[in-house]
């Protein structure tokens, strides 16, 4: 990926939530070295109570930490633009989000992606990479 990179992030949340999907959905954080699996599946309710979304993870092993490690290491400095939108919209009747949530010494930012949206082809070249590369180390993840 091109472009510049967050950098000594403490940690990534990311995953996909699919309202037209009735499987399970997963949620994973990431950081320097380790990988949690969030599997409650309450980040689509809990993002609009109070209290809001808060990750539960269960350790996962070291070979899947192995298939994400990178991504932390890629995330772009876009993701902290202010245009984009939070966790606790829903924006469309059918959700197809990009979760993510970063986490730096001073910082926490929390947004989704929509790719019904028709901005979404607006979104900067490493942002669009970005989603790219989650999506597909989602999919390692699965196997």
């Amino acid at each position: 990926m091109e472009g510049q990179t967050l950098r000594n992030l403490k940690y990534l949340i990311f995953g996909v939530f699919d309202s037209n999907l009735f499987g399970h959905y997963f949620l994973y954080k990431l950081t320097p070295d380790k990988l949690y699996v969030d599997k409650s599946e309450e980040w689509h309710n809990q993002r609009h109570t109070k209290a809001g979304y808060t990750f539960r993870g269960e350790p996962m092993t070291h070979d899947k930490f192995e298939i994400a490690k990178d991504v932390l290491k890629c995330c772009p400095t876009g993701l902290l633009d202010k245009s984009l939108k939070p966790f606790y919209t829903t924006g469309n009747k059918n959700e197809h989000k990009l979760v993510i949530e970063i986490a730096g010494d001073d910082f926490t930012k929390s947004i989704t992606i929509d790719s019904y949206e028709i901005e979404t082809q607006d979104l900067e070249k490493s942002l669009r990479e970005f989603r790219l590369l989650i999506e597909e180390t989602l999919k390692k993840l699965k196997e």
